[in-house]
């Protein structure tokens, strides 16, 4: 079930979606959907997509599965990427929420933001991935 749409990304569509168990347990996910419409897309979106799906860090929300889906209403193919959902948001929020509020963001949450994304990409190099 679709509980909301995010921004969207470079490639595709982010969703908050909820899987609901035959135990009756609900989880959420953060779901991304690229639409497939050339080989060329699809190819590079299917290549990002094993590529995250062997990572893990701390600072990396960790890939579950990746999909393909058919939309017949508009016979589109679609990949979908399935990823854990923090529910704690992400810094475009922070910033959006504090300048809302006429907050300065204090340095200490800016150095934490700062020192996670450094230790993740340092992470991504490492891996031979590099980040747009």
């Amino acid at each position: 079930q679709v509980l909301e749409q995010l921004q969207p990304g470079a490639l595709g569509t982010m969703l908050v979606v909820e899987l609901k168990t035959e135990k009756g347990a609900e989880k959420k996910y953060a779901l991304k959907q690229v639409e497939c419409i050339e080989e060329k897309k699809a190819n590079e979106a299917l290549k990002e997509a094993m590529d995250l799906l062997k990572l893990h860090h701390s600072n990396i929300c960790a890939y579950k599965e990746l999909f393909v889906t058919w939309d017949n209403e508009i016979s589109s193919l679609f990949l979908c990427l399935v990823m854990q959902h923090s529910g704690q948001g992400d810094l475009s929020s922070v910033i959006k929420e504090k300048r809302q509020k006429s907050e300065k963001i204090t340095d200490m949450v800016i150095l934490k933001f700062l020192g996670q994304m450094v230790d993740a990409l340092l992470y991504i190099h490492k891996q031979n991935i590099f980040h747009r």
